[in-house]
Formats: structure tokens, C-alpha cells, sequence
């Protein structure tokens, strides 16, 4: 028996920065009206609906900022209520994306399910994979996108729902996601195994812009439009046929303030994977199909008949692992020996670093709540942070797992300074703060050879203990000898470890510390050359009767073992990094967080009553 509902995609033309709320409402009561004439029972409005796009720009006004965000609860808000007003009058159920603030302060790119029947929210979705990036582009000609720094990632997951009094009262099994959740299949078969017939999906998606893409500025932007829209529909059209549901889509499209390309492609897709309807322009426009939700049933219970086919013990690599892990190279093991006989190695396995992630290390067999610790490297140069997680790879105990993060691209590549020091703090904090919000990490390492300013920053911040490479390298060094000696980059690098030492407590343990007069980068772009000095000055430092030497650098991790070599048996070698996760893990286990009763308080209280919260 058939179990058909029409259903619409309400496709919005452009929406300029400076357009009053009134008209867009307008503009979607007059596509509703539309869809309600042509008998649709479910209309989708597209993300965002109620407003431009606004995460392209930087927008530091709190007010301004404010103005865009719902507040109170969607259906009660003055700029979006009249629409659900509408839907109860004609009838018909709408789905729409908005941007969501709530009681608590917290902002979600929101959407909800309205069933006009009841006048009841049946459903919330909080859109899970946010795109973009925290801080702007420097090119101003860049198209921006950042949704990291107005929301927060979505709390809800993907749960599917039943919705009343649609397909002869059968309860169709329904489900939503917003824009970029639509490229990731893991979203689709969360609500492919609640047995979804129906997905929702609002997008704002560009058309032109290759800084996001990490393409070429210089490619023709109608052929890369036209790019976009292909793997728009390719997403829609691959993962409906995989998860046999059919999916509706709904476009905030045109060119917004005459600079902006968003794409249309409004369509409704079928459980085969075939488009059924699309929009023919980047207007206002409304898209209908009428859909059978008993042919999902064919590939429900044959090809994509998960209780029969799936294989779970195979795919805990999808929930286990966030970065990339690529093979070892060929002819090696993962630690770097010679292969095993059989070809399968016990060890951790390399972590190559992705641009959209952050690389985890973990050991090969890692017990239920292994200890988790963030590696912050408050640089931008991520070769660095890849050198870190390798160097603890071989010493990594079995309970803990590193996450490294690099400091976004607003930060220096190098910190040679004080400058430097204050700006990749900054950036680094911004990265951290909603990274903390969501993963809760037991302890923090900042991966930068000084007395950094991030570390009190995120000891005031976080409960969870927090040390800077050098101070765990100078505490290991300590314990091993009676006298240390820092192996430092720069000459002004030694004035500054010097002042460190001071601080520290350590100054009268010090044997002497001595420079490379290299710079941060040199360590990468002159390796052969900075080996060389580097094994000259430890050999300085222990003629100066240093039994202990530290690496005054986060970029000299992978040369310890040539240090090693270089002074023989005559000195132990700390680094910092190594010295930094035993550290943290110990003081983990031992149940300890940063006392909060002092100079460690947090100053975000303060900063709110201020009205200043500009993290």
C-alpha cells in the first residue's frame, strides 16, 4: 500500500547583510503560502533561514552579533513566530534552520520540526559538523567561514522521529541535519539505522571559495560553482541510496550583497539515489514531489539490510579515531625498527596530521578510559606538533592517549619573542576554549621551550593540570642531576630561558645555557647544519659541568637521540615533551587538578560582569 506525503523544499534567493528581518519573514510566509497551495503536507526552509549568512563575517559588536540569534525559544521569537503562526493556520509542518541562543549563553546553527496539527515542536537538531575555521582569513578577498567562532557544536546528536498523521497515519520515521553534516556519511547512517525514511537538510553553501577549499584562487569561479553543485548532489544522491531513504534539500542561494556566490540545487531525492524534483533558479522558489515512503522498504530489506550485512566488529576505527593514521612506510614497523615476520606490528602507529582534525597517538590496545592529554602547540607550523606526537610514540604508557593541536594560521609560525609569545597565546586560547567545552581532556602540555604565557592562561581557565615543555624538562633534570645545562635556539631565546630559571626557582642548578644563534624554523630548513651546532653546544655545556641537558625547543624533539650521541654517557638528555606527558599522566592518576583557591582562580566571572567576552 502506498504511503505518499508531498513535500516541498522552500528555496530562498539571496539575503543581503543589511536586509530588514520583516521582508525575509515575508518572503518565507509567501513561499509557505506557495507550498500550501500546491498541497504540500511538509515544507523545508534552508539553514539559516531568517537571516543573511552571517558567519562569513567577523562581527565583534556583541549587540550586532546578538541580533542575528533567536532568543528564547524559536516559535515565541518576534522575528520568527508569525511563520509557525502560518503553518498551524494552512496546516502544514515546517522544518527550518536557525541560529539558536539559549537561556544558558549558549549559541547553536540550529533546527527544528514544527507539527501544525499540535502547534508542538516534534524535533530540535543542533548541526553537528561545523565547517570553517575560529579567525578570519588575512586576504580580504577571502569568503570567511566562521561558524567555530559563533557556535558551539551541535549536543544533540542524530536522532530520528516519528511525526503523526502523515502517510496514512503509518508515522513516518524522520530525521534532520544542517548543510556540511550532509557530507559526512557517518551523519546519514546514524539516522539510517533508526530506520529513517525522510532526511531533512537546510544548506548555505558557496559557490566561489577556493580559501576554503584549499584550491586555487585562480580557478574559473563558474566552473568551481558548478563543482559545488555537483558534490552537493552527489552527497544527497550517494548517501540516500546507501541509507534507502529519501532526503529533501533546501538552498539559501544567489549572491548575497553582490560578492557572496551561494548555489542552489534545491532537490528532492528518492531511495534509488535519482533526483525526483529540483529548483530550476537561485530565486525564492518551491520545489515539490509527492513521495512514496514504502519503496524505501526495497533497500531496507535487501542491499542495505544493516541487521543482515553490517559487520560492527570491523568499524571501531571510525569511532576510535578522529585525525588521519596512515600505514607505516614500507620496510619499517609503526616505531621505525624493522618489519615483524609476519607483517603485523604491535607498536602505536605514525600520526600524519590532518588540516581538518586534530591527530591523536594512542597505544595498540588502549583500555576503556585511557588518560587524555591536549599537546598545544601555540605555533602554526604543524610539521612541529607531527615531530612531537612521533617522539612519544615509543614511550607512550599503555593508559594515555596525545592529542596535538596546532595553533590556527592567525598565530606566528615561530615564537622568537615576547610578541610573538602574547599574539600565539591569543590565537591559541580562541582554539582551545571550545575544544575544551567539547572533549574535556584530563590534562594539558604546551609544546613551546619557555615560561609561556599560555600556560597561566589555561591553569586559570581549567581545572586539569597544565605545564609548559621546558618547566617538566627542568623538574626531570633536577631529579637526574645536580646541575643542568639548556641547549637554546637564539641568543635572545637564552636571555629569556635564563629569566625562566629564575622564576622557576632554579637558577642556582643551572650550569649554564647556551645558544645556537639559530632561529625556530632553521631547525626544520637547516636540520644537517643545526645538528651540527647543537652537538657543539652540548658538549660546551657539559665541559661547564652540566650532567643534565635539556632542549631548549619544540622543534628540537626529533634531535634528541643525536644529542645523545654527541655527549655520550657524560649526560643525561631531557626532553621536554617526553618529560611533560609522564608528568601530566602522573599527576592524573593521582586524582590532582589545578588548586583553584589562589592566583589560579578563573577571571571569566570577571570578564562577564565586564561585559567583556571576547574569547
Amino acid at each position: 500500500m502506498a504511503r505518499k506525503i508531498r513535500i516541498a523544499a522552500a528555496q530562498m534567493g539571496a539575503t543581503h547583510l543589511k536586509d530588514d528581518r520583516k521582508e525575509t519573514l515575508d518572503r518565507m510566509l509567501a513561499l509557505l503560502d506557495d507550498a500550501a497551495s500546491q498541497g504540500a503536507e511538509v515544507v523545508l526552509f534552508p539553514e539559516l533561514a531568517f537571516t543573511t549568512f552571517f558567519p562569513r563575517h567577523l562581527i565583534n559588536d556583541p549587540d550586532e552579533l546578538s541580533s542575528f540569534f533567536e532568543h528564547g525559544g524559536v516559535t515565541e521569537s518576534p522575528s520568527a513566530k508569525p511563520l509557525f503562526d502560518k503553518a498551524r493556520e494552512v496546516k502544514v509542518d515546517i522544518s527550518v534552520g536557525f541560529a539558536e541562543a539559549t537561556d544558558a549563553g549558549e549559541r547553536f546553527n540550529s533546527c527544528v520540526y514544527y507539527h501544525a496539527k499540535t502547534g508542538s515542536i516534534l524535533s530540535k537538531y543542533r548541526k553537528v559538523h561545523l565547517p570553517g575555521d575560529f579567525e578570519p582569513f588575512t586576504d580580504p578577498e577571502a569568503t570567511n567561514q566562521l561558524e567555530k567562532r559563533y557556535f558551539k557544536p551541535g549536543n544533540l546528536g542524530f536522532e530520528s522521529f516519528r511525526v503523526p498523521e502523515l502517510a496514512l497515519s503509518s508515522e513516518p520515521i524522520f530525521g534532520m541535519m544542517i548543510c556540511n553534516d550532509r557530507r559526512w556519511p557517518e551523519a546519514w547512517r546514524c539516522l539510517g539505522l533508526q530506520g529513517v525514511e525522510m532526511v531533512l537538510c537546510g544548506y548555505n553553501t558557496a559557490g566561489f571559495a577556493p580559501h576554503l577549499w584549499g584550491s586555487d584562487a585562480k580557478q574559473d569561479p563558474q566552473q568551481a560553482e558548478e563543482d559545488a553543485v555537483f558534490h552537493h548532489k552527489l552527497v544527497m544522491q550517494s548517501n540516500s541510496y546507501m541509507n534507502a531513504t529519501f532526503s529533501v534539500c533546501a538552498a539559501r542561494c544567489g549572491m548575497d550583497d553582490g560578492k557572496y556566490s551561494l548555489i542552489g540545487g534545491s532537490c528532492i531525492v528518492d531511495p534509488e539515489g535519482r533526483i525526483v524534483a529540483e529548483a530550476k533558479t537561485k530565486e525564492d522558489e518551491v520545489v515539490v514531489a509527492d513521495c512514496d515512503l514504502e519503496i524505501c522498504r526495497a533497500g531496507k530489506t535487501r542491499t542495505f539490510d544493516f541487521g543482515r550485512h553490517r559487520r560492527t566488529e570491523h568499524y571501531s576505527r571510525i569511532t576510535d579515531q578522529t585525525g588521519v593514521t596512515e600505514p607505516s612506510p614500507l620496510g619499517t614497523s609503526a616505531n621505525g625498527g624493522p618489519p615483524p615476520a609476519n607483517g603485523i606490528s604491535n607498536g602505536t602507529t605514525n600520526i600524519i596530521p590532518s588540516s581538518s582534525s586534530y591527530p591523536t597517538i594512542r597505544p595498540s590496545s588502549s583500555p576503556s578510559k585511557p588518560i587524555r592529554i591536549l599537546l598545544i602547540n601555540p605555533n602554526a607550523t604543524r610539521t612541529m606538533t607531527a615531530n612531537c606526537l612521533a617522539m612519544l610514540q615509543p614511550t607512550l604508557p599503555p593508559d594515555v592517549e596525545v592529542t596535538g593541536l596546532t595553533a590556527p594560521s592567525s598565530a606566528p609560525t615561530a615564537i622568537e619573542g615576547h610578541f610573538d609569545a602574547v599574539m600565539s597565546a591569543a590565537a591559541s586560547m580562541r582554539a582551545v576554549q571550545p575544544l575544551q567545552a567539547r572533549e574535556s581532556y584530563d590534562a594539558m602540555l604546551v609544546a613551546c621551550y619557555s615560561d609561556h604565557a599560555l600556560i597561566r592562561m589555561l591553569r586559570e581557565e581549567f581545572p586539569c593540570p597544565v605545564i609548559g615543555i621546558m618547566e617538566a624538562s627542568l623538574f626531570a633534570a633536577r631529579t637526574l642531576g645536580a646541575r643542568f645545562g639548556i641547549v637554546a635556539t637564539s641568543r635572545r631565546s637564552r636571555v629569556m630561558h635564563r629569566d625562566a630559571v629564575r622564576h622557576y626557582g632554579m637558577e642556582g642548578f643551572c650550569a649554564g645555557i647556551e645558544s645556537c644563534d639559530l632561529g625556530v624554523l632553521d631547525l626544520e630548513r637547516k636540520r644537517e647544519e643545526a645538528l651540527g651546532i647543537m652537538k657543539d653546544v652540548a658538549k660546551r655545556l657539559v665541559e661547564q659541568g652540566a650532567e643534565v641537558l635539556t632542549l631548549g625547543c619544540a622543534g628540537m624533539s626529533d634531535m634528541k637521540i643525536a644529542v645523545e650521541e654527541a655527549v655520550g654517557g657524560d649526560a643525561m638528555v631531557v626532553d621536554g615533551v617526553l618529560a611533560g606527558v609522564q608528568h601530566l599522566s602522573g599527576l592524573v592518576r593521582m586524582g590532582l587538578k589545578t588548586a583553584k583557591g589562589g592566583m589560579y582562580a578563573s577571571s571569566a566571572a570577571g570578564r562577564k560582569r565586564r561585559g567583556q567576552e571576547y574569547v
